[in-house]
């Protein structure tokens, strides 16, 4: 089984447990004059993220009622529906999201919290190739993505 990279970062202690996703939204106002707030905020903006391990270190926090704690999480696997020409096991895309309005059925499945425009993920898995209606283009086949990590080499024709 592939080792994902983690960081060490610190979460509510109800999200403070192996398996919980979250996608970060950034620092509160209450966090400014906090002496730990930027191992809190290590994470990317709108990425989501995977609780991995639970560490013993806890923390009071003025954001998080119940407290802080300590974990390690790694950016999460996302499932979304994408055109069906690039849903392709294992091939690498770069994110461009389906012109649609929040009208759509289907709007919450093509535009997932925690994907991000522009950066490279990896198909890993065609989840679902049943049709559904889509108004403006090929009906979007649902598929696992997992974050391109930095630093691989990348192929350029």
């Amino acid at each position: 089984m592939e080792q994902k990279k983690t960081r060490i970062t610190i979460v509510g202690s109800v999200y403070a447990k192996p398996g919980t996703q979250f996608v970060y939204v950034g620092r509160a106002d209450q966090c400014e004059s906090c002496s730990i707030a930027q191992v809190c905020h290590n994470l990317e903006s709108g990425r989501r993220y995977e609780v991995m391990a639970i560490r013993a270190a806890s923390h009071l926090c003025p954001v998080h009622q119940g407290g802080a704690v300590t974990v390690d999480v790694a950016e999460a696997p996302v499932e979304m529906r994408i055109s069906p020409d690039l849903a392709v096991k294992n091939t690498t895309i770069v994110m461009k999201f389906a012109d649609c309005d929040e009208a759509c059925d289907c709007f919450a499945a093509c535009h997932p919290p925690g994907v991000v425009a522009g950066q490279k993920y990896i198909i890993t898995d065609i989840l679902e190739s049943e049709p559904i209606p889509c108004r403006t283009g090929p009906s979007p086949v649902l598929v696992r993505l997992v974050p391109l990590p930095e630093g691989l080499p990348r192929f350029m024709p």
